[in-house]
């Protein structure tokens, strides 16, 4: 659209008027054919994109947050375990060295050997039966420490098959987690790469409707310049019913210029019309 002509609406002639009139028009037209594009169309699938990432979002969120609280107990039994692994361990390396020589088939022996002296009272004072009684109680130690440090030493390879398990569910807690972040991540950056090209469609819906309302003021204008040309022809047919319009008046003037161009002869009224303005 040229911005001068409309500008200067009040200098242009009637066709012109015309012109321009269809012209602005036809950009109306086309200024509402994009802003009911973008009401109707543009927007409403940017929103359904948002709206599914916000959908696929909400799945996510919950799972992280499950996914630390689980990283979080994993830690803490995993920090229990070798706990009870290193308390295993010391007490394993401080009874290796205090271990008896006999094995505990031996010491079994002996104690049973000891108890039958003891219910047969073949000991022949009761300084003997003391000695006795030390010795079962003696042997019987040896394989209370034996049984322990088997104890220890099976409860030592649970622990570890136990914590080898933990570490393997924490690795895959931790990979879950990661991941499940990173889909959070690509999440909001399509919906912030969608809320800022809704942002650059409302900006270009705002410069439609100010382009749309500014021509709808100059075709006001235009139509109002119009109105005035035509009553003004009208008034003038109404005082002068004989007199021809501007438009035929230059078209007569053309002719009788081309006939003197020519070598014709003209008329007195045709030139009047070459020399005289009135």
């Amino acid at each position: 659209m040229d911005r001068n002509s409309i500008d200067n609406i009040e200098l242009l002639q009637w066709n012109e008027l015309v012109y321009l009139k269809r012209k602005s028009l036809a950009s109306i037209r086309e200024f509402a054919e994009n802003i009911i594009a973008i009401d109707t169309n543009r927007i409403p699938q940017i929103n359904q994109k948002i709206h599914e990432q916000k959908k696929i979002l909400k799945t996510f969120l919950p799972k992280a947050k499950q996914n630390q609280i689980d990283i979080q107990q994993t830690s803490s039994d995993l920090l229990a375990i070798s706990e009870k692994i290193s308390k295993s361990k010391n007490f394993l390396s401080t009874m290796q060295h205090r271990l008896p020589v006999e094995n505990e088939e031996n010491l079994l022996h002996i104690i049973q050997y000891n108890e039958s002296i003891i219910k047969e009272k073949k000991y022949a004072n009761s300084n003997e039966k003391d000695q006795i009684f030390s010795r079962t109680k003696d042997a019987s130690m040896k394989i209370d420490a034996i049984r322990a440090f088997r104890t220890v030493k099976e409860q030592l390879l649970y622990f570890e098959t136990q914590c080898e398990a933990i570490k393997k569910s924490f690795n895959t807690l931790n990979e879950e987690n990661s991941l499940c972040h990173r889909k959070i991540g690509d999440c909001n950056m399509t919906i912030k790469a969608l809320l800022d090209s809704k942002h650059q469609i409302a900006k270009e819906r705002g410069s439609y409707l100010q382009s749309y309302n500014e021509l709808l003021l100059h075709l006001g204008k235009i139509n109002a310049r119009l109105d005035m040309m035509a009553k003004s022809r009208k008034r003038q047919n109404q005082r002068y019913p004989n007199a021809i319009s501007r438009d035929e008046l230059l078209k007569a003037r053309e002719l009788a210029k081309r006939k003197l161009q020519s070598g014709s002869k003209l008329s007195f009224d045709e030139l009047r019309l070459l020399y005289n303005d009135n």
